[in-house]
């Protein structure tokens, strides 16, 4: 049996994630419709207490977005580093990094090329659904952190954007070119992510941040909607028939904005932090 797509590594590594471009758009969609101001980066950090000093490793950091920004914006920590199962994602990070001590490099979460008790903090951002053996990945967090250190992991709630999801699975159920859509966050939510971090760590928090994407227009939405093709469509599927798919969507969107002015699409995210003994 073939892996679903959204933990099919080929697939990520080749397709959904071989550059940044599918991820670009997610990103500046969020930053640009979410009704209520704020960083979520900054947030997702400020669930730890820290000291400035500590050596930090983000696992499936794509082009290093986070880690960039606390290089610059604090030039004390011990160390900075990041790596992703995409090469292109990888090459991308060290381009955007160029003179700064921020070290990249591909690997896999479930095997890493590590020793042991290096890091005080590991991240995990919203990646560790894509990971086959999840609790290989938790695993190796947990051996390369020191003790007394800390993993972040940053996820979605089950419960998160339910009328994109909605969408998705109506497209999906019409036309035969779609596939099953597995929900990432089936996989490592809010809900159950403590139960694959706790019998690696003394305490396991749960933080929730609750927001709003807010389309006063389809277009933005159906980018957001194309940026996931490889993950919810068959790979033999035509042109025309993701096209079809468009065409459908965007109709419903339309609807929906021609009555109410816009389109909402509810989010439900936040992060678990482990801590591991001393």
């Amino acid at each position: 049996m073939s892996a679903q797509p959204i933990c099919d590594q080929k697939r990520l590594r080749e397709e959904a994630y071989a550059d940044d471009v599918h991820l670009d758009v997610r990103y500046r969609t969020h930053q640009l419709y979410t009704v209520e101001l704020g960083d979520f980066g900054r947030w997702t950090l400020e669930r730890l207490t820290w000291r400035g000093d500590e050596r930090v490793l983000d696992m499936g950091c794509a082009r290093g977005d986070l880690l960039r920004k606390m290089a610059r914006q604090h030039g004390g920590w011990g160390l900075l580093a990041g790596f992703d199962l995409s090469p292109g994602m990888v090459a991308k990070g060290i381009k955007l990094a160029a003179g700064l001590p921020v070290p990249f490099f591909v690997a896999d979460a479930q095997s890493l090329p590590l020793l042991e008790e290096t890091f005080d903090v590991v991240m995990a951002r919203h990646m560790l659904y894509h990971v086959p053996d999840i609790q290989s990945a938790v695993s190796e967090a947990t051996r390369v952190l020191r003790p007394g250190g800390r993993f972040l992991a940053v996820t979605n709630s089950a419960r998160t954007m339910p009328e994109y999801f909605g969408l998705c699975e109506k497209a999906v159920a019409r036309f035969p070119a779609g596939t099953q859509l597995s929900r990432a966050t089936g996989r490592f939510a809010l809900e159950n992510g403590a139960t694959f971090l706790e019998p690696y760590f003394d305490r396991v928090e749960r933080h929730t941040l609750l927001g709003t994407l807010r389309f006063p227009i389809a277009q933005p939405f159906m980018d957001y909607f194309a940026s996931t093709r490889s993950l919810m469509m068959r790979r033999e599927h035509t042109d025309a028939e993701w096209q079809a798919v468009l065409k459908y969507v965007q109709a419903e969107v339309e609807a929906v904005i021609a009555t109410q002015g816009h389109f909402d699409v509810t989010k439900v995210t936040g992060a678990l932090v482990g801590f591991k003994g001393s």
